[in-house]
């Protein structure tokens, strides 16, 4: 005898948005096990520096988002191969992300900023690579909560340096297209002590009218929205190259300052010259990252405020 009972699943019952957030999940963990390492993790010392942190905003209602966010698994061996030096903590250029952090921390709540644009004269400067490394040392900060957004919408780094597939595009979330839950994402559980208060806006796919979208009276709606229900303390925003294309200069309204990432040996004085010429001098330069710099006769990272 047939049963006339409907045939049930685990997404039976769920919202829409729930449904895209387990959907966006399962495709994570499948991007991030195509070459999952044999080899154990290391053990890592979890013990951080102290610095201080900015008043915590008004997180009335937050805690629920930071639940629904989809997990992103955390393969160490992936993060070695593609530089993001903050998270096994081998190199031991990493220390210098931790120093960046800690100043950038103090200046944020000297000033009461919380939005942070992070650029380069030019590509190939480490702009991203800096984003990136500089969020997952703030993540180890408890009472921080932290939000890093890919907003090159030319030329997306993000995705390539998590090895990430399929992500959500930073362009639908600013046009109101999918909400702040399915845009963005977090670390799953970890051996490494990278923080469940990171959230990441990885933009899987490139847009053609970039500084026309930041420019969008929608853009401002939406990226206020998010902060609010993140209760977030820092945005970072990862920008596109700033002598490249006229989108920094168009999202301009939407940072308190800029980190300008330099490429030791590449990047010519005249191009910081003019980075800060179309800045102007309402938009303060929080500091400068000199990337690739020789330090102490070894390779390392820089910082000068």
């Amino acid at each position: 005898m047939s049963s006339n009972r409907p045939n049930t699943g685990p997404d039976d019952g769920l919202s829409d948005s729930d449904r895209r957030r387990r959907a966006l999940e399962r495709r994570l963990r499948e991007a991030l096990t195509a070459d999952r390492p044999t080899e154990q993790d290391n053990e890592v010392d979890a013990t951080e520096p102290q610095a201080p942190a900015p008043t915590p905003s008004a997180r009335t209602n937050s805690s629920d988002i930071w639940d629904r966010l989809p997990r992103i698994p955390v393969e160490p061996a992936r993060l070695d191969r593609n530089l993001v030096i903050t998270a096994n903590r081998h190199d031991p250029a990493h220390g210098a992300f931790d120093v960046l952090r800690t100043r950038i921390v103090q200046a944020m709540r000297d000033h009461g900023w919380s939005r942070i644009g992070i650029t380069s004269p030019n590509p190939g400067n480490g702009k991203s690579f800096t984003a990136i490394n500089l969020a997952i040392s703030l993540s180890r900060l408890s009472d921080l909560r932290t939000a890093l957004i890919d907003m090159d919408l030319r030329r997306p780094g993000l995705a390539r340096i998590l090895g990430l597939r399929d992500m959500p595009a930073t362009a639908d979330f600013l046009r109101g297209e999918i909400d702040t839950a399915t845009y963005l994402s977090t670390f799953a559980p970890n051996m490494l002590n990278i923080g469940d208060k990171l959230a990441l806006g990885v933009n899987g796919r490139t847009d053609p009218y970039a500084a026309e979208l930041l420019q969008n009276p929608t853009t401002t709606e939406v990226l206020t929205r998010m902060q609010a229900e993140l209760g977030a303390d820092l945005i970072l925003y990862d920008l596109p190259p700033a002598l490249a294309m006229d989108d920094v200069l168009a999202f301009r309204p939407h940072i308190d300052c800029v980190l300008l990432v330099v490429g030791g040996g590449e990047t010519r004085a005249r191009d910081v010259r003019e980075v800060q010429r179309r800045l102007g001098d309402e938009l303060p330069i929080l500091g400068v990252v000199m990337n690739k710099a020789e330090l102490d006769e070894e390779p390392g990272y820089g910082y000068g405020g």
